[in-house]
């Protein structure tokens, strides 16, 4: 049911925030973690993607023509991961795709943590922001796959 995900993962951040989440637990709750749980790393597939999540966290209260932002570039190695963009793979852990984009609930976490109890070091996961596009998380035991590949400074850019 895993598979191995090789390649290159972006996330934004603020301009002074490395790119790789502390090594401590998350203090609030988000879509694949709760709070107290190790802080795993979010990223897109693809940088269009990031500023798609981006847009959707800040609900329009920040003006992407004035805000600046760090877009990191990761590359992966290896990961194990529970690719769900593998129909396969959704039917084995009983996932519905729309079920994942929809309102943030306790099932994407219970989905998280059973993805680690299965072993996987990380999860490739549809996008809440932006149909038709994936993301990945990376729970922190698997850090050590990643590596920093640069960033830039930018302006966000939402997809239209």
């Amino acid at each position: 049911m895993l598979s191995r995900f090789s390649g290159r993962v972006h996330r934004q951040t603020g301009i002074g925030t490395p790119a790789l989440p502390p090594a401590r637990p998350a203090p609030t709750d988000a879509r694949y973690h709760r709070a107290g749980d190790p802080w795993p790393l979010y990223a897109s597939i693809d940088p269009e993607t990031v500023w798609a999540e981006w847009s959707a966290a800040t609900r329009g209260a920040i003006d992407p023509a004035t805000e600046r932002r760090r877009l990191w570039h990761i590359d992966v190695d290896r990961l194990n991961v529970l690719d769900l963009r593998v129909p396969a793979v959704r039917a084995g852990v009983a996932v519905d795709v729309a079920e994942l984009i929809g309102p943030r609930d306790a099932a994407e976490q219970a989905l998280a943590a059973k993805a680690r109890a299965l072993g996987a070091e990380g999860m490739i996961v549809p996008s809440a922001a932006h149909s038709g596009h994936w993301n990945v998380v990376v729970f922190p035991s698997a850090f050590a796959r990643l590596a920093v590949a640069g960033s830039a400074f930018t302006r966000p850019k939402p997809p239209a």
